[in-house]
């Protein structure tokens, strides 16, 4: 069993399902989450987040703040501004770019 990671806003569900590596921006630095991490909760700053399976990247979201929750092989993120980044549309583009440059204005590594 991986862990199984679970996307969720007001609006809709963006992901559930299983993954082998998650990726976080976490308000102290990204936090990467595998299965068997110790319980936990935490909240995000701006950023993107990364899901791996099979050591490749199969999905990114860009995410404006959440809260993380692990506990038992389930990791759940619970946030009201997130957008999956492959279907970001020509009208959506501009806000897009602005939470980029947000994002990248705490990038922690050089």
């Amino acid at each position: 069993m991986n862990l199984r990671l679970e996307i969720l806003s007001p609006q809709e569900i963006f992901y559930n399902g299983e993954v082998d590596l998650c990726i976080f921006p976490g308000i102290e630095g990204d936090i990467g989450i595998l299965k068997n991490h110790m319980p936990f909760l935490t909240t995000l700053r701006t950023g993107i987040i990364f899901l791996y399976k099979e050591k490749k990247i199969i999905d990114t979201f860009l995410v404006n703040g959440g809260i993380i929750e692990v506990s038992n092989n389930v990791c759940t993120l619970l946030t009201e501004d997130i957008i999956k980044t492959s279907e970001i549309s020509e009208h959506e583009k501009e806000e897009f770019d602005k939470l980029k440059s947000k994002a990248m204005e705490k990038f922690y590594y050089t």
